[in-house]
């Protein structure tokens, strides 16, 4: 009970966060869409995309190990040896990517490559802040920094766009300032470097840190190939127009990410922080997994109405081409959601090779089926690869969590939630705003039906709260 009350707990400070950062996010697209180009916003997603893949690569997504190693800790003190012991590692891809960046000026001429290697070095420190901050337990203070981030990249881009008439480079420099703020706000909150020691060099750990670490490394190289190669192959093949087409679609998923990544990290820390433990996994996973896919997939049916109505008002003339690629790739975000939270699973198992292998399958279907439909369906082909691409990595992962640890999944609910999703689907092609209207109200009842029983538990927990208190 403690650790579904500490996950609750989790769950509502990432909401906050996430809600914030998200929704500000979310509402320059009109500012993005009438200042910025389709080949600019192209190239700017695309170079992220890069980027977004070089990082994790390059440092070994360390922050995860760090994270992992911290949870076997029970005294906060104790904890920082793993930090410590992470960042020695970290300090050496720090090097390497600063011999990559110099190598690459030097060789090539590379559009905003000043600009893009410090989004890279300062997405690197983001995210080991963010996992040790976490770690920590300073889960407020990590809301708040992305909350505030989220803010000042957001200003910075509307001072830049509109007061100076700056465009492609804003975007980079807005997000810089932004990452820039949140390493110090969270620095200046637990002052981790008073905290290290070199005295804490451990270098057993260090050895079984980078045993963890590793399977993540090429994961996230071929997690890259599932997730983002789409959009260098849309941009080779069909244009950087078309790539902006495709990350403006992608932008509607923020919505459905809203809610979902923040219950995504309080169950990386549930499930970390459960990693020793051997009873009542099964009755665990089982209940999350059926809540999990329940909620993704109700919050997509509601979405795909809400989106025909709001897109025209979002959107500027030169992206309407997106609208068409806006629910397919919700249903592709639904499925990337959920095979990260079984990655989760697998994370906290130690069992990280096992998520290595189920994405390099699926990145091999994905990038495949690409090439074979690109030609025939445009950047739609992007979509349906990659809905099958993690289609493959959930099943993979399903089959051989089921080995150890039994699943039992509400088929009946999936494949009901399914037929409600084409129906959307339907109202969305036909984009007559009332009809849309009338579908997220019935939709909406549906959803309240289906989670009647949580509802309740959730008041009556509510409820015995307030008579204590």
């Amino acid at each position: 009970m403690n650790s579904v009350v500490k996950f609750v707990k989790s769950s509502a400070v990432y909401f906050l966060g996430s809600v914030m950062t998200k929704v500000i996010s979310f509402f320059l697209l009109p500012l993005y869409t009438n200042y910025i180009s389709t080949a600019d916003f192209g190239y700017y997603d695309l170079s992220i995309s890069y980027i977004n893949v070089l990082v994790p690569v390059i440092c070994m997504e360390i922050w995860s190990g760090i994270m992992r190693y911290m949870f076997d800790f029970e005294a906060k003190e104790q904890k920082y040896h793993a930090i410590f012991n992470g960042i020695v590692i970290f300090s050496g891809s720090v090097v390497l990517y600063a011999l990559i960046g110099v190598v690459l000026g030097l060789v090539f001429d590379i559009n905003m490559l000043f600009f893009i290697f410090l989004y890279g070095f300062f997405s690197m420190l983001q995210n080991i802040y963010s996992y040790t901050v976490r770690g920590l337990g300073y889960n407020a203070s990590f809301a708040i920094s992305g909350i505030l981030g989220s803010l000042i990249n957001s200003l910075s881009n509307i001072v830049m766009i509109l007061c100076f008439g700056m465009r492609l480079n804003s975007l980079y420099i807005a997000l810089i300032l932004g990452l820039a703020f949140q390493v110090i706000f969270m620095e200046c909150r637990v002052q981790l470097f008073r905290h290290l020691s070199f005295r804490m060099f451990d270098w057993q750990m260090i050895k079984r840190m980078i045993r963890f670490s590793l399977p993540l490394c090429f994961n996230s190289a071929f997690f890259w190939f599932l997730s983002s190669y789409n959009r260098v192959g849309i941009s080779n093949t069909l244009g950087l127009e078309a790539n902006g087409l495709y990350s403006v679609a992608a932008k509607f998923t923020y919505v459905l990410g809203l809610v979902s990544n923040c219950f995504s990290m309080a169950w990386q820390e549930m499930v970390y922080s459960m990693g020793n433990e051997k009873e009542n996994k099964s009755k665990l996973y089982t209940t999350a997994s059926n809540y999990y896919i329940k909620f993704l997939m109700y919050g997509m049916v509601l979405l795909v109405p809400a989106v025909s109505i709001i897109f025209p008002y979002m959107i500027g003339p030169e992206y309407r081409d997106a609208y068409s690629l806006v629910p397919l790739y919700l249903f592709a975000t639904v499925e990337s959601i959920y095979s990260v939270f079984l990655g989760n699973i697998f994370g906290a198992e130690k069992k990280t090779g096992v998520i290595f292998y189920s994405t390099l399958a699926a990145a091999a279907a994905n990038v495949s089926l690409f090439h074979l439909l690109v030609g025939r369906l445009g950047v739609q082909a992007a979509n349906i690869s990659l809905s099958i691409g993690f289609f493959v990595i959930i099943m993979i992962r399903l089959i051989l969590l089921n080995r150890s640890i039994a699943i039992q999944l509400d088929y009946k609910m999936i494949i009901f939630t399914t037929i409600l999703f084409i129906g959307m689907c339907w109202v969305y092609a036909i984009n007559i705003w009332w009809v849309s209207g009338l579908a997220i109200l019935i939709a909406g009842c549906i959803a309240l039906f289906a989670f009647k029983d949580f509802l309740k538990q959730a008041l009556q927990f509510a409820k015995t709260k307030l008579k204590k208190s």
